[in-house]
């Protein structure tokens, strides 16, 4: 089950599906996973650091085109103010 999670959330990150991403971190169940995977403590590590790097470049995705916005919004408010002028 988490192997397909892992493969779903890698795809929305390469293809940048930011609502995608999104769904699946709300699905994603920590305690049934810890609880699955106790017995292999070495696959629940591996698993849980492939997790992790995964999420820190949703995390880098995610701010990178909130500044891409940021920067639009900005050069939309100043074509407004010149169109106004």
């Amino acid at each position: 089950m988490y192997k397909t999670w892992l493969n779903k959330f890698k795809l929305a990150l390469v293809e940048e599906d930011i609502e995608g991403l999104e769904r699946l971190l709300d699905e994603l169940d920590y305690k049934a996973l810890a609880t699955n995977l106790a017995n292999d403590k070495e696959v629940l590590n591996e698993t849980l650091h492939q997790i992790r790097a995964l999420m820190q470049e949703a995390i880098e995705l995610i701010n990178s085109k909130k500044d891409k916005k940021a920067i639009e919004i900005q050069k939309f408010k100043k074509a407004l103010t010149y169109l106004k002028a």
